[in-house]
């Protein structure tokens, strides 16, 4: 049985009940790779495109990385099929900014220079812990401390490890996180290395880096948006800028759109109407079925 197009990209199999209750054969499943403002690049495991939005989308369930969609080929998004796995944080006065989609294992970096946090690295671990993702610290630019072992036995009940791209140390641990299939995402404060750790993943500079800045032992920001980068090992990584702001959603929020609003309301239909056909059918049968027991009687 021939794979799915997508499965490279972390395709489930239980999306094409999704896809098939839409009720469009025109409609091909396709993974967002990058979004950007009223359009998204997708990729639909054959080709890939910019692809426009339908306008009740960027309303009520704009796309995010990693987010499975329907789209129409070399056309646009028509819906945002269901999600697991939602990173996403609080905006104030704007609700639910969902950062990542359909994510399995989440990256938190934060560098052993200065950026190491206690209290920001508490808010990263409150955001992958309510989307249900599994959480791994990276403690970056371990090459500039003469010791990373005291700072990884700091962290408590995550597994953290220390990581440098000047001397490899901790990156082939990293990569066996990374298995074929899955996607992770990497989270953290601008500056700490991000770009340069996923360079090293690659075995190749995909990303643009800026050394650290003398005045304030920091890193410059270089990564521009969020972007699905697949591995040399088969997973998949959402590169994100830095977040400044780290805000944990409440309970108070409004949830998450795991799926599209318009999209639940189409599948309800199809249920009704299968549910229909079925009983018309047995109906159709049962009468069919009298009809030649009297053809026989006559």
């Amino acid at each position: 049985m021939p794979s799915h197009p997508l499965a490279r990209l972390g395709w489930r199999a239980e999306l094409q009940t999704d896809l098939d209750a839409l009720g469009d054969p025109t409609l091909v499943a396709a993974r967002v790779t990058a979004v950007d403002r009223g359009s998204v690049v997708v990729d639909a495991g054959t080709a890939g495109w910019r692809a426009p939005l339908a306008g009740r989308l960027r309303a009520s369930a704009m796309p995010a990385t990693g987010d499975f969609v329907a789209v129409l080929p070399d056309g646009p998004v028509r819906a945002v099929l269901p999600r697991r796995g939602v990173i996403a944080r609080r905006l104030e006065g704007r609700g639910a900014q969902v950062l990542a989609a359909n994510v399995d294992l989440a990256l938190l970096a934060t560098s052993l220079n200065r950026d190491l946090n206690a209290r920001r690295l508490a808010r990263f671990l409150a955001i992958t812990a309510r989307g249900e993702v599994d959480a791994v610290v990276l403690l970056t630019k371990s090459d500039l401390v003469d010791d990373p072992e005291p700072y990884v036995a700091e962290i408590e009940d995550t597994p953290a490890i220390a990581v440098s791209a000047v001397d490899g140390r901790g990156i082939d641990a990293v990569r066996g996180l990374l298995e074929p299939g899955r996607t992770a995402v990497l989270l953290g404060s601008s500056g700490v290395g991000k770009s340069t750790l996923l360079n090293a993943l690659l075995g190749g500079e995909r990303q643009t880096t800026a050394p650290i800045r003398e005045s304030d032992d920091r890193g410059r920001h270089t990564t521009s948006r969020r972007e699905l980068v697949p591995l040399p090992g088969g997973a998949l990584l959402v590169d994100t800028p830095g977040l400044r702001l780290v805000a944990p959603l409440e309970d108070t929020d409004e949830p998450v759109p795991l799926l599209d609003k318009a999209q639940v309301k189409r599948e309800r239909r199809a249920r009704e109407r299968e549910f229909h056909r079925g009983v018309y059918r047995e109906m159709r049968d049962k009468r069919r079925s009298r009809e030649r027991r009297d053809r026989r009687a006559g």
